[in-house]
C-alpha cells in the first residue's frame, strides 16, 4: 500500500467511525443522580504577595526593566557563577492602602493571601511604632514594620481575604546551638491579634527544600529542619490553635527552575520526602509551591 493510500484509507475509516458516534443518542448527564465526591473551598482561587513587596527592597525587575537593563549592561558573564545581580532592582513598598487595588482584589473574594515568599525567611519584625530601622539585627536580611503589616491586615479585611504566611529561620532567629527560636513568631503573632487579624495557615518557612537560597544558615539540612519544624509545630497549635499547618511547602522538584545558561550560586538542595521523614506526621495540611510558568 502506498502512503497516499494508507491516508486515504485513514480518513476514510476515522469519517465512517465520526457518523457511527454522532447517530447514536446523545449521552445524558442528570447532576442531581451524581455521588458527590467532594467539595472546593471558595477561596480555592487565590493570591500571593511577596513580603518584600510589603518591606521593600532588591525584588525580580519587571519584563520592561530587565529588557531595558539588558541594553544598558551585558549579562553577567560565565565567569561570575552565581552573579544574579542583573535580575534584580529595588522595588518600593506596595501601597496597600491604594483604592483601586483594594478594590480589585475584593472582586478576587473570598480568597486567602498569602504574604510570604523566599525574603520572609529572614525578614526582622519590628515590634514598635518607629520608622523601619536604617539596618536591620544580625542575622536578618529585611525588616517589616507594624504599620506595614497592619497595611497587610486591613487590606485582607477589605479584600475579604484570610492572611497565609510563613516565619523568620534565618540565623537571628536561633540560639548559640543553632536551634529555632520562637520570639519573632511570638511577636507576629501576638500584634496580628492586637491589630484585629489573624493568621489562617502557615509554613514553618518558605521552600526549606532551598535552605541555603532562602537564607538558612550554612549547612541546613532536613534532620535540622525536621528538629525545627517540630518545635515550631508545638508553639503555633500552642499560640494560634486555630491557624493550620502547612508543610513541608518545598519547590522544583522533577523540573529545573532556571533556563539552561543562567548561572546559579552552589546551592543545597533537599528533598521533600527527606523533610517530611524528618519532621514525621506534624503537618495539617500539606503544601507544594507550583510556579506553571516554569
Amino acid at each position: 500500500m502506498t502512503a497516499h493510500s494508507f491516508r486515504s484509507t485513514s480518513l476514510y475509516l476515522l469519517v465512517a467511525f465520526s457518523s457511527a458516534l454522532l447517530a447514536q443518542a446523545p449521552a445524558k448527564i442528570d447532576p442531581t443522580h451524581m455521588a458527590k465526591l467532594g467539595t472546593v473551598d471558595p477561596r480555592y482561587l487565590s493570591y500571593n504577595v511577596e513580603m518584600v513587596e510589603v518591606t521593600g527592597g532588591r525584588f525580580w525587575r519587571p519584563y520592561a526593566s530587565l529588557a531595558q537593563a539588558a541594553k544598558d549592561k551585558p549579562a553577567p558573564s560565565a565567569t561570575q557563577p552565581g552573579d544574579m545581580s542583573a535580575l534584580y532592582e529595588y522595588r518600593p513598598p506596595l501601597d496597600l492602602s491604594n483604592e483601586r487595588l483594594r478594590k480589585l482584589a475584593a472582586a478576587l473574594g473570598p480568597a486567602y493571601i498569602r504574604v510570604s515568599g523566599t525574603w520572609q525567611n529572614s525578614t526582622y519584625f519590628q515590634n514598635d511604632d518607629q520608622p523601619a530601622l536604617a539596618k536591620p539585627p544580625e542575622g536578618f536580611r529585611s525588616v517589616l514594620t507594624r504599620a506595614e503589616w497592619k497595611g497587610v491586615i486591613d487590606f485582607a479585611r477589605v479584600a475579604d481575604a484570610r492572611i497565609v504566611t510563613s516565619f523568620a529561620v534565618s540565623p537571628g532567629t536561633r540560639n548559640a546551638d543553632g536551634v529555632w527560636q520562637p520570639e519573632q513568631a511570638q511577636a507576629l503573632l501576638d500584634y496580628t491579634r492586637a491589630a484585629g487579624g489573624t493568621i489562617a495557615a502557615a509554613e514553618f518557612m518558605n521552600e526549606p527544600n532551598f535552605p541555603s537560597a532562602g537564607g538558612a544558615p550554612s549547612g541546613y539540612d532536613a534532620a535540622q529542619y525536621g528538629r525545627d519544624a517540630r518545635i515550631f509545630g508545638v508553639f503555633l497549635h500552642k499560640q494560634s490553635p486555630h491557624t493550620i499547618f502547612l508543610g513541608p511547602g518545598s519547590v522544583g522538584e522533577g523540573i529545573t527552575l532556571m533556563p539552561a545558561g543562567s548561572h546559579m550560586p552552589q546551592i543545597t538542595f533537599l528533598h521533600s520526602e527527606d523533610l517530611l521523614q524528618a519532621t514525621g506526621p506534624i503537618f495539617d495540611a500539606f503544601s507544594y509551591h507550583f510556579y506553571g510558568a516554569v
